[in-house]
């Protein structure tokens, strides 16, 4: 028994170094998917404009990337940001893309596209818009 348990040990230790480093290999690489629901914050809105009531203000993420990045991440920490920016005056609907920042390096987001529909403000929305904020 002594015998068999010291014989070539030295291919024994480096079958236990090759076995552990691929373990660790493929523990660090593995990929995990979470699915969030982040508030939607809508930036560069156009002059004279505004968005009708009932838009959806929450929308689903997909994350993607390597797992301990994934579960490092605190939802609370991320922001789901669309740009109005290339909006046309007159437009009354837009296809816009959510961005998602900050994002940890080797992470990647799915996000569906927004149509948002835009509606001209009228003078009354205007004034109580004024006495809203005054």
């Amino acid at each position: 028994m002594k015998r068999w348990l010291l014989q070539n040990m030295g291919l024994k230790f480096l079958s236990l170094l090759i076995a552990f480093a691929l373990w660790a290999y493929v523990g660090s690489r593995q990929v995990l998917e979470q699915r969030l629901n982040l508030h939607v914050e809508f930036a560069d809105m156009p002059a004279g404009m505004t968005l009708e009531p009932n838009v959806k203000t929450n929308i689903s993420v997909n994350l993607t990337g390597r797992k301990d990045r994934i579960l490092d991440i605190d939802p609370d920490d991320l922001r789901a940001v669309v740009s109005l920016r290339n909006a046309q005056p007159g437009q009354k609907e837009i296809i816009v893309h959510p961005r998602i920042q900050p994002l940890p390096v080797g992470v990647t987001a799915n996000v569906a596209d927004m149509t948002l529909h835009l509606i001209p403000l009228t003078d009354n929305s205007k004034k109580s818009k004024k006495k809203r904020s005054s």
